[in-house]
This record gives structure tokens, sequence and C-alpha cells, in this order.
């Protein structure tokens, strides 16, 4: 039997027209104006574009334009230090969305690529432990379980995450958190609930989660939120006989 080989995910958020105020990415973000372009600024810069690419950790604003737009969280991917922190991409994202669609990873793993500065295979024990935290955002792993799970020292453990994923461990947890919290929301699961459930302490703190990473509140949020679909970064392998 084949070990198991675990991914990154890619998610795509389906938002109506909305103002997102001021918050930071905690991943490699693309934005895809269904027909209008969007507009992502700071305090300094703005940008107007159809498809335009957003860095993790960077303070900005988002203005959906009516007819929506696409955006794309592209787990893993860790953008060349010297890009902008927003860049205008090429006609060729239109596409991006339709790989969500077709459910085809080689594109998705294409696009991931054109924005990736490191392509090299990830350590698959840091991608054992990715995959716990997107199974189970409820799992209270701790710095310490990360060490012993790698072998290493607590800080070259957090130093080695970082290095694999382009996030913080604790940001990364929090990361699957929302995600996950985000997806039973919008499936009509109650708010509150659902952040007790994903990890969070309660309604008010995954409310300053969801502000602070993607500058809407959660019941703001919902009431744009067209769809929510996570895919692989590749195909899951066939059930054995």
């Amino acid at each position: 039997m084949s070990n198991p080989v675990y991914c990154f995910q890619n998610h795509r958020f389906s938002v109506d027209s909305h103002e997102l105020s001021l918050h930071q990415n905690l991943m490699t973000c693309v934005i895809v104006g269904r027909q209008r372009p969007v507009i992502v600024s700071d305090n300094h810069d703005w940008i107007s574009a159809q498809f335009v690419s957003v860095k993790p950790g960077v303070p900005h604003r988002v203005t959906v334009p009516d007819g929506g737009a696409e955006i794309v969280y592209l787990d893993g991917v860790q953008m060349a230090a010297g890009r902008s922190a927003f860049t205008k991409l090429p006609p060729e994202w239109r596409a991006l969305p339709d790989a969500f669609d077709a459910k085809d990873h080689a594109a998705l793993s294409a696009f991931r690529d054109l924005l990736n500065a490191d392509n090299s295979p990830p350590d698959p024990d840091i991608m054992k432990i990715v995959h716990e935290l997107y199974a189970d955002p409820f799992t209270r792993m701790s710095q310490s379980d990360l060490a012993d799970a790698l072998g290493l020292e607590r800080t070259q453990a957090l130093r080695h995450f970082k290095a694999t994923t382009g996030q913080t461990f604790r940001r990364f947890k929090i990361w699957a958190a929302i995600v996950a919290a985000t997806r039973s929301a919008h499936q009509g699961a109650q708010i509150g609930l659902v952040g007790i459930e994903t990890g969070f302490a309660d309604a008010a703190h995954l409310a300053r989660t969801a502000s602070s990473v993607f500058g809407v509140t959660p019941t703001a949020g919902l009431s744009g939120l067209a769809g929510i679909v996570t895919l692989p970064s590749i195909p899951p392998l066939p059930l054995s006989e």
C-alpha cells in the first residue's frame, strides 16, 4: 500500500459586491473580478485590476465591485521577497476559478508555480502536521508537540515549519481554524458554536479573527459569501480495493 501524500490546500471564496476593511491575509491571495476590476489599497498605494495577487502579511483593503469576485487563497505558496505587496496579474489568471469548477489539480498546480518562489518538495513530516491541522482545527497541538513530531528542538521546529509553509505555526493554526469555521457557518451552522468547535474562545474571538484576516465580520461576510470551495494541490489517491 502506498504511503499517503499530504499537500497544501487551495480555497476559493465567491463573494458579492463588498467593502473589505483593512486586514492581513495569512496566505498568498489572488483576487479575480468576475466582470469588473477590483481595487486593492493600503495607506500609501492602490491598484485597480481584474486580476490581482496580494502577499500575506500586508495590511490592505479591497473593494469588490458589482458582479462580485473570486478570492482565492493558495496555502503554502511563498512569493519572492522582492515582489510588490499587491500586483496586477495577466489575463491568463481568468481561468483560475475554472480550475476549481473542473477540479483540475494540474491547472491549480501550474497557477501556484507561477507565484511560488520555492518549488522544492516540502518536508513530508511538516506536511503530515499540516494535514492534521486541516483535518481537525480543534486539535490543541502545542509547540512542544510540533517539536516532538519533528524530532527537533522547539525553536528549530518552529523555524522549519515556517520555512516549509511560509507561515508561523501559530498563524497556520489560526488559518486552518478560520477556514473551517467559515465553511461550517456557510453550510448553516450557528456562528458561536462553530467558533468553539474550531478552537476559538467564543463568538467575539471568532469575529475579531475574521475581521483581521478577511476584513469583515462573520455576519457581514456570510451575507456576501456565495460559496466556498477547497481543493488540495494534488488529486487524492484512489482508494485501494
